[in-house]
């Protein structure tokens, strides 16, 4: 019998190794997966930058391009994890051998949350950085003349002010907008995963874009009605709000909307599971 009726951390960690143990075939498929499409991009990428390079750049001229798969690549492989999160409530067997874990609900959840969003951004890293070497040593095989040039991307070229060369943002709160804007749309295929264990990518991604949809087109409609009827501003709620408040601001929603929606995940799994049992 459990003595912890909601979280064991021993029982937690014991909980993770299994389910990384048990699907270390699937797991080690899907960075397989990760690599090769990255690898793939930035080869091909590659070819056509340092087909027509010169000798007057003082950086690797493939870095711009690398640096937005990064971001591109940790939003779709991200989301496609995160909508694997319950794959396992979508048979009967792999439903009823889940529920046979003596674990409690939310170890469970959390376990398979943690798999499939913490575990992930490092698995993603090494992913990303395998194919850059890859890149890295196909190219100064390629160009040994250039040697010098052809070097491995600096992830700190994601962010920077005032630099001589690229940066992907700005300042810090730009950089911590996109990653709460990020985890803000992971945290919906989380959901998704929940409430559809079947085809949850396909289903959440279609769900989401009607929904966008709709409600850009009611936004429109509202805002035309409005101007028609001569009710608007002159001056916008945000007029003389500066950069770095509105990132702010746009930080906190995520982060809200990331637990928020982390937390109907769990709820919704939580009564599936009891659903289930009976």
């Amino acid at each position: 019998m459990m003595k912890d009726t909601f979280f064991s951390l021993p029982r937690f960690m014991n909980l993770c190794r299994k389910e990384m143990v048990e699907n270390w075939r699937s797991n080690v498929l899907r960075m397989v997966l990760m690599y090769g499409v990255m690898a793939v991009v930035m080869v091909w990428n590659g070819y056509f930058e340092y087909r027509y390079w010169h000798s007057g750049q003082i950086e690797d001229p493939a870095w711009t391009f690398l640096l937005v798969v990064f971001i591109w690549s940790l939003w779709g492989f991200g989301c496609l994890s995160a909508s694997f999160t319950m794959e396992k409530m979508k048979t009967k067997t792999s439903r009823t051998s889940m529920l046979m874990v003596p674990a409690t609900p939310f170890e469970k959840f959390f376990s398979r949350w943690f798999v499939f969003t913490v575990v992930f951004l490092v698995i993603f890293l090494i992913s990303y950085k395998l194919a850059d070497y890859t890149r890295f040593i196909i190219y100064s095989l390629a160009y040994p003349e250039e040697k010098d040039f052809i070097i491995p991307v600096d992830l700190s070229h994601l962010v920077g002010e005032r630099k001589t060369y690229y940066t992907l943002c700005r300042t810090g709160l730009q950089f911590g907008a996109l990653l709460s804007a990020y985890f803000f749309v992971q945290s919906l295929f989380v959901l998704g995963s929940s409430i559809w264990p079947k085809n949850s990518f396909l289903k959440t991604f279609a769900s989401g874009t009607v929904i966008a949809i709709v409600y850009f087109l009611l936004a429109v409609f509202m805002s035309k009605m409005f101007l028609e009827n001569g009710n608007y501003y002159s001056e916008n709620v945000f007029t003389g709000m500066s950069e770095d408040t509105a990132m702010s601001i746009m930080i906190v929603v995520g982060i809200f909307f990331t637990l928020m929606n982390w937390t109907l995940a769990y709820l919704r799994f939580k009564e599936s599971e009891i659903v289930n049992r009976m």
